[in-house]
């Protein structure tokens, strides 16, 4: 209450009770509220008009009113971790609005890797027009919202939930509207629905983050091209073909992450393959049994998980060659494959490759238990 000319207010803290409000700070600029104790939205913030960075992160807020047009000049909204499900129409006469975020996880259909959830936008979305970051989007059965995404032509991020088969190409449409984008996070409303992604025939060239949580009849060919990926998660695909042989010659690939991805019992590379690889995650591939790493590929990796490969006969041939490699995580493997690992542990061969670590990450009676074996 002695502050009536503060700019700022930070707060980091679920322990704080605001009995007077904000009324009296009519000149703040940014308001961070992260767990703040409120189970609705403090009407006296709309009020605040010279807002330009509003948080609302990890709150119990469900909901936001009409009336938050009146904060006109906002130019940040982080919802990260809220429970707000849904955004009112006033959200689009935001038109400051330079980053729109809110997402939050949940583990429901794996043990694994968690379930991303975000926000429904109404119609009209298209007006905020100086939008850069967006996420993540719950798009459901609105075909129209999807092509309206096209119009926000200066976004550099973007997620989208809840795709159904049908709007494939209407996604498609869209996403070759978005010149400037760097990250991507699509996922489809059932993991078994195909998105066709193929007909993009000039795909976000600056593209460095990649994830895509649906079902593939094939790896779009344009993934290929992407000179600048960096990053590349492909979860549900359930590829028939062998991901590693299209992907390898990625020129700024870092990180490789195959989450049910594939179908088939070998995965392999070539000699000069992923020259800047450093983690490569393989994950519940039920049918893999062989993985090839040819002498000259990966040359800079530094960590290989696996994860749930439960036919998986051994580490992958060639490991020998890698190095760089420092940390080998074993995640719910069957125990045959863990005793073919831990028979190798005294060998040259593991010391070659200056393994420094190898974790086996198994689930107890009532948590997740991780065991050192080297």
């Amino acid at each position: 209450m002695r502050f009536p000319y503060l700019w700022s207010f930070l707060l980091f803290s679920s322990h704080h009770s605001f009995e007077h409000g904000f009324r009296n700070y009519k000149l703040l600029r940014v308001l961070n509220l992260d767990r703040a104790p409120f189970s609705c939205f403090p009407p006296e913030l709309v009020d605040l008009i010279h807002l330009r960075y509003l948080s609302l992160r990890w709150t119990m807020i469900r909901e936001l009113p009409e009336s938050i047009r009146k904060l006109k000049y906002l130019e940040i909204l982080d919802l990260k971790g809220s429970t707000v499900s849904s955004l009112p129409s006033g959200i689009t006469q935001l038109t400051c609005l330079c980053q729109l975020r809110h997402y939050r996880y949940s583990f429901q259909s794996s043990l694994f890797f968690p379930d991303t959830h975000g926000m429904r936008v109404p119609s009209g979305i298209g007006r905020l027009t100086s939008l850069q970051k967006l996420g993540s989007v719950e798009v459901n059965e609105d075909n129209e919202s999807v092509r309206e995404l096209g119009k926000l032509t200066q976004l550099r991020r973007l997620g989208i939930l809840k795709l159904r088969e049908e709007q494939g190409m209407d996604l498609c449409y869209t996403l070759e509207r978005l010149k400037h984008l760097t990250s991507m996070y699509v996922v489809s409303l059932n993991k078994t629905d195909f998105l066709q992604l193929d007909s993009i025939t000039s795909p976000p060239k600056y593209l460095q983050r990649l994830y895509l949580k649906c079902s593939l009849s094939a790896l779009p060919g344009w993934i290929a091209s992407l000179q600048y990926i960096s990053k590349l998660v492909l979860q549900y695909s359930n590829l028939k073909s062998d991901p590693l042989k299209a992907l390898q010659k990625l020129p700024s690939l870092v990180v490789l992450e195959l989450r049910q991805a594939y179908a088939g019992e070998e995965l392999c590379c070539d000699p000069g393959g992923f020259s800047k690889l450093k983690k490569l995650g393989l994950h519940e591939l039920e049918r893999l049994q062989r993985v090839g790493i040819a002498k000259g590929s990966m040359p800079g990796l530094e960590r290989l998980d696996i994860t749930a490969c439960t036919v998986l006969e051994t580490v992958p041939d060639g490991i020998e060659n890698l190095k760089n490699i420092e940390d080998l995580v074993l995640w719910h493997m069957p125990s045959t494959f863990i005793k073919t690992v831990e028979r190798s542990r005294g060998e040259d061969f593991w010391r070659v490759q200056h393994i420094t670590t190898i974790t086996r990450i198994y689930e107890g009676r009532r948590r997740w238990v991780s065991e050192t074996l080297l």
